[in-house]
């Protein structure tokens, strides 16, 4: 299809600012229609595009802040909620990308439900908001609220743990946001209890919900180790229980460890290895009976990681719910 300048600077500019574009002429509007049946575009909401190459580089985390901020940059006044605002904020979501196509608008008129379409309206009363990178969001406390009375425990914690790592809210703004609504909130109050600031990304997270999920008892986390055969050097553990006189560290392994050049300080995957069965020699010196090690993929069949725990001595824990 010939080239249009104005729409392929268009298309440029929103790329710049990491969002999908959109037309507000008549004349614009039709040309992106065009390109989109003609499969140069990807349509991700009405009069909502992305260039079908650009769009496919994204992961499914990138696809949600685009349509995010384009939404934001197209009805300027609108208030996001509950996991867009999280999004926004920059917190950890595991185990949602099942619905990183969805987006919620928050607003505090009652609102029938929908279950389906990109845009979910929620009830949010009363409603305030601040802005964060130029778009209208919902305040922290009552972002997490919206999420631990919408999502599940797994889909939550993640979520619950980075804010209070950022330091952006604290137990008792979550509370005191809780305490002014006229809803059961024992599902906040079960992830205050868990919720955790030790624990580094999202994937530590889904893993720490599915062993508490499944009743097991709890793990200390970020536990520090020094190396008997040289003092100077100190390991954390992801996760750490000790009992009868066991030992047991899981680990859990994110794809980053071995390919982010940051995590990895530049070396390749071979000495990454090296280095962490140097590691973990260490551990066992330093009095650690058993290492275990754990994936995402693995946490899609969570059965196997339990069984795995209980069989190296992880034991249940105490009903606290």
């Amino acid at each position: 299809m010939r080239r249009n300048q104005e729409i392929e600077q268009i298309a440029d500019d929103a790329q710049q600012c990491q969002r999908y574009f959109f037309g507000v002429t008549a004349n614009q509007k039709r040309s992106m229609r065009k390109r989109w049946l003609a499969h140069e575009y990807v349509r991700l909401y009405p009069n909502v595009y992305a260039r079908s190459e650009y769009y496919n580089k994204l992961n499914p985390r990138e696809r949600a802040l685009h349509l995010i901020r384009a939404l934001a940059a197209k009805y300027p006044q609108k208030v996001f909620g509950a996991m867009s605002a999280a999004l926004i904020l920059g917190l950890e979501c595991p185990g949602y990308n099942d619905r990183l196509g969805h987006v919620q608008i928050a607003a505090d008129t009652s609102i029938p439900p929908r279950p389906s379409g990109t845009i979910e309206k929620i009830y949010v009363h009363p409603l305030t908001f601040i802005v964060h990178d130029g778009i209208r969001i919902t305040p922290p406390e009552r972002t997490l609220v919206d999420c631990g009375l919408r999502y599940s425990y797994m889909q939550s914690l993640g979520i619950f743990d980075s804010a209070l790592r950022f330091g952006m809210t604290t137990r008792k703004d979550i509370a005191d946001t809780c305490s002014g609504l006229r809803k059961d909130c024992s599902p906040i109050q079960k992830l205050l209890r868990d919720a955790d600031e030790k624990s580094e990304n999202g994937g530590e997270s889904l893993c720490r919900a599915t062993i508490l999920e499944a009743g097991l008892a709890r793990p200390e986390l970020q536990h520090e180790f020094r190396d008997p055969a040289n003092r100077k050097h100190i390991f954390r553990t992801d996760f750490l229980w000790t009992c009868d006189h066991k030992t047991v560290v899981l680990e859990y392994d994110g794809m980053e460890k071995y390919t982010n050049q940051h995590m990895t300080n530049g070396h390749d995957t071979r000495r990454v290895v090296y280095d962490e069965r140097n590691r973990e020699d260490a551990l066992r010196r330093a009095g650690v009976t058993a290492i275990l090690r754990t994936d995402y993929e693995e946490l899609r069949r969570p059965q196997t990681l339990i069984q795995k725990l209980l069989n190296n001595g992880v034991p249940m824990g105490k009903a606290l719910w």
